[in-house]
């Protein structure tokens, strides 16, 4: 079975969360990922794009956090 790296969009529950580069099956990925927009694949452009959501991801976390406080 082969293995594609994908980016998320969106949290995905036992998976990851938005902006992470997970590796899934070529199945799970076509099937379930792509159709529903949840992941794009992860080229060499697109890990720029994913340390972007990735950092917004942290400043919204640290913010909610500081409002829990």
């Amino acid at each position: 079975m082969t293995a594609v790296k994908m980016i998320l969009r969106s949290d995905v529950s036992g998976l990851g969360k938005r902006g992470d580069i997970v590796e899934v099956s070529k199945g799970y990925a076509r099937n379930f990922l792509a159709p529903r927009s949840l992941a794009f694949p992860a080229t060499d452009g697109a890990t720029a794009q994913a340390e972007a959501m990735r950092r917004s991801r942290d400043l919204k976390d640290a913010k909610d956090r500081e409002s829990a406080e």
